[in-house]
């Protein structure tokens, strides 16, 4: 079995279209392990539920967890479902946080900051590092922005922890806020 592909095809159906696949998500954005595992069987021959928590237990990123006393699935982030609601919790941020980014939209972005485009929330990197390697999959030539994450904490800003990203050798925590407005942009 191709775990590239089945790990593609899982965040896909949590993140973005599980109506695809014949199922339907929970508002915390999970869906039973065994209605999931049987919607994959036809792609995936062989595969049982257990399949499934081995790819969220070996997922250097944490894009998954397994609730429910291992009944239930769902996705940490990336959702752009309207409606699911993972149930972050608030916490503080680090003082700075990065975004990466396409040149062609420094000045949309430096009049009316970042903002979710497609997704639920804007994703947000703990290092400089982390976050042109997010932006590399959209561009060769990444433009990084840094966040005044902490600063907008204390203004009303809400920052949520969602999981982590490999980089490299260590794991980059990811952060999610619903907009970060210009006036806590800078480019790096």
């Amino acid at each position: 079995m191709n775990r590239v592909k089945l790990s593609k095809t899982v965040s896909y159906i949590l993140r973005h279209n599980p109506r695809d696949f014949g199922l339907e998500l929970a508002a915390d954005g999970s869906v039973s392990l065994q209605e999931l595992t049987e919607a994959l069987r036809d792609k995936f021959q062989g595969l049982d539920e257990d399949d499934l928590i081995d790819l969220v237990r070996d997922d250097p990123r944490g894009r998954f967890s397994i609730l429910a006393g291992g009944k239930r699935i769902k996705a940490n982030y990336g959702h752009s479902i309207e409606g699911i609601d993972p149930d972050y919790r608030a916490v503080e941020p680090p003082e700075y946080l990065f975004h990466g980014s396409r040149p062609d939209v420094r000045d949309k972005i430096m009049e009316e900051g970042l903002k979710p485009m497609s997704r639920n929330y804007v994703h947000l990197s703990q290092t400089v590092q982390e976050a042109k390697r997010v932006a590399r999959r959209r561009t060769d030539n990444p433009l990084i922005f840094r966040v005044k994450a902490r600063e907008a904490h204390q203004e009303g800003v809400k920052f949520y922890r969602a999981g982590t990203e490999a980089s490299g050798q260590a794991e980059a925590e990811i952060y999610l806020t619903d907009r970060v407005g210009p006036e806590y942009l800078q480019i790096e």
